[in-house]
């Protein structure tokens, strides 16, 4: 049976040793209703602009809405305008979707969470670096209490609701692989973030998504191969992909589960110049299970980075 460490043990057994952390759904599951955003779209099964989602093998709501949008084009070309009409607004009804489904899955304001954030912000203190796989806006809530952790927008330009262009020298040390429903993509390629109006981050999300037609940067495809396709495709993301390959030092993971879907993260790390993986477990009934998933991805990287469990209970992330 595999070693169990308490937080604060592995904590003391690496030292002075500089250490870094990937957070998973696991880090958001008390606030987040995590299955996916099209699950809680509110979309009927049987709805043709659903049913496009699954014929397109996507779980994008960007790609769909696209896809309507041209096909649009082409009935009206062809002088079909009642069929482009119809097409333009399921185009609509699927935008109005995914406004439902984050506000179905996250809380309304930072607000919610205030009484935590000292908690979290004393988890996150002994990391110089922060990767999340989360698109939620928790993690984010609580870098704007930290005056430790900046994600490349701290000194850029604010302009109708939105900071940016992201500059990574510009106090970076938190990176969102897969993206976040506060980032948003400009026309020239640079990636900013929505700012939170009176209303709340969600409300000025909303409302980008609903009135200026932009959707968050966010990579919600199912299989490990989609993603890595998805991040490779947007300079931001593909950065904060690099970042972790290029990882060093300790390196914590918390609120994952090591499942296929997520092998690119763990082919990257097992793959880096990490001198060992503290893999914090909340199920102690899933420890084979992880042991053999984390063995896996070791062995097929050919890997020297050793690794260790710990009680993820014992981190007390959100005061628990």
């Amino acid at each position: 049976m595999p070693e169990i460490l308490r937080f604060d043990a592995a904590l003391k057994k690496i030292g002075n040793e500089s250490c870094s952390i990937l957070l998973g759904n696991g880090f958001s599951a008390a606030y987040c209703g995590y299955r996916t955003l099209l699950d809680k779209s509110g979309l009927a099964a049987d709805a043709p602009c659903r049913i496009l989602f699954d014929r397109l093998d996507t779980p994008n709501f960007e790609r769909v809405v696209r896809a309507l949008e041209d096909a649009a084009i082409v009935e009206r070309a062809y002088g079909r305008e009642v069929e482009a009409d119809k097409l333009l607004a399921d185009a609509e009804v699927v935008r109005k979707a995914l406004i439902t489904a984050i506000q179905a899955a996250h809380p309304t304001h930072l607000d919610k969470i205030k009484g935590v954030i000292p908690n979290c912000l004393e988890f996150l203190n002994p990391f110089i670096r922060v990767f999340t796989t989360n698109y939620d806006l928790l993690l984010y809530w609580v870098m704007i209490k930290s005056r430790q952790f900046g994600d490349g927008f701290y000194l850029a330009q604010e302009e109708n609701g939105f900071r940016g262009p992201f500059v990574e020298d510009n106090r970076c040390n938190v990176y969102n692989i897969h993206g976040g429903l506060h980032l948003f993509l400009r026309k020239d390629g640079e990636t900013e973030k929505r700012l939170a109006g009176a209303d709340g981050g969600l409300e000025a999300i909303a409302q980008t998504i609903e009135n200026n037609n932009r959707f968050p940067i966010y990579v919600a495809e199912g299989s490990t191969e989609s993603k890595q396709a998805r991040i490779a495709s947007i300079p931001y993301l593909k950065l904060c992909f690099e970042r972790l390959k290029e990882s060093r030092g300790c390196f914590f993971v918390y609120g994952s589960a090591a499942d296929d879907n997520d092998a690119h993260i763990y082919n990257a790390l097992f793959a880096s110049k990490i001198s060992h993986l503290y893999f914090c477990i909340y199920d102690l009934n899933e420890l084979a299970a992880l042991d053999g998933k984390l063995a896996k991805y070791q062995k097929s990287n050919r890997s020297k980075v050793q690794y260790t469990f710990v009680d993820s209970k014992s981190a007390g992330v959100w005061g628990d």
